[in-house]
């Protein structure tokens, strides 16, 4: 029967289910004996001797499919073991391959069938940036990237990416997942995917940065070494930085924070209770000196938050130090 939401919308029953079709481009539906019939809109409607004189083609498997070979865009269903007509939605047409019938673009219908044999296997079309080919029933099938991304061959297989990823020399890499940042544009850093550098790009208004060897996106307001990367289980947990003796690391949030000692004091780790200390009594060894008990470095934010900034000098308490240098005392 005819939709009455739509001049081109019918429905028809299929295992005792009404679906919702179209009429193929510029036809109408039309109700004839019951029936609803897609039509051209400029033809007359066909007399009730018309349709009856159409004789019915048996069929013998339910739910088969096969190409109308008058009419591009119809096709016939096995229903009830007969065959009845049905059109493709929009301006889609009826393609047969290997034994299979489907409704698709006029373009991939019109394409040359070229055979392949890994199912799935994918690949980009040259000269249509947006469009690849998948390996179906034996045969490539054309399909289109989603809007504003293009088809890139990476290691046997197609992948769609943004427009600078597409575009950008394609150069090998050896270590899976690694980082790194990129000359011509601080907004971009690469993944070695498949062997091969692949471009990303970070969040709006953040830069790409090197740090401890792998690529960081941050704000540029924040120094680089400040931006905290590296993950910690044991939340308030302190750290002296090896490579820096005046930061030591708080663990916040799950992550590793820099706070920084008050000027000329440097990060001790006795036996892992973290202080900041003289740098003069740090350096010293062979010696016994004794820490009165430190209280605990604190970090003082707006509203109770803590930030991480190198600029912090004024948040570390550290308790007064009482040393004995053996005899001579």
């Amino acid at each position: 029967m005819c939709d009455s939401d739509g001049s081109d919308k019918f429905f028809k029953c299929v295992d005792n289910e009404w679906v919702s079709m179209t009429c193929s481009s510029g036809n109408e539906c039309r109700t004839v004996k019951n029936e609803a019939v897609c039509m051209d809109p400029n033809d007359p409607t066909p007399s009730d001797e018309d349709i009856s004189s159409k004789a019915e083609i048996p069929c013998d498997t339910l739910k088969s499919t096969m190409c109308d070979s008058n009419e591009k865009s119809n096709f016939y269903m096995c229903i009830d073991y007969v065959w009845a007509q049905m059109q493709c939605d929009g301006n889609n047409v009826c393609m047969e391959r290997n034994g299979k019938t489907s409704c698709v673009d006029e373009q991939t219908a019109n394409t040359p069938l070229k055979s392949c044999s890994t199912a799935d296997a994918t690949q980009c079309i040259d000269g249509s940036p947006q469009m690849f080919q998948i390996c179906q029933d034996n045969y490539w099938t054309n399909s289109t990237c989603s809007k504003d991304t293009y088809c890139l061959q990476r290691d046997g297989n197609s992948v769609c990416v943004d427009k600078a990823t597409a575009e950008a020399p394609v150069l090998p890499c050896k270590t899976a997942n690694a980082t790194r940042c990129i000359d011509d544009d601080d907004s971009v850093f690469q993944i070695c995917y498949d062997n091969f550098w692949t471009n990303s790009t970070c969040d709006t208004n953040y830069v790409c940065g090197m740090k401890q060897g792998s690529a960081v996106c941050h704000d540029p307001k924040i120094t680089l070494i400040d931006v905290p990367d590296q993950p910690c289980d044991d939340e308030k947990a302190l750290r002296c930085v090896p490579d820096n003796s005046t930061i030591y690391q708080l663990c916040y949030n799950k992550l590793w924070s820099n706070l920084t000692c008050t000027a000329g004091n440097v990060c001790h780790d006795e036996d892992g209770e973290i202080t900041c200390m003289d740098e003069t009594l740090a350096s010293i060894e062979g010696r016994t000196f004794v820490l009165s008990k430190a209280e605990k470095f604190k970090a003082i934010g707006a509203a109770s938050t803590i930030f991480t900034s190198h600029s912090w000098v004024s948040t570390i308490l550290l308790a007064a130090v009482a040393m004995a240098f053996g005899a001579g005392i």
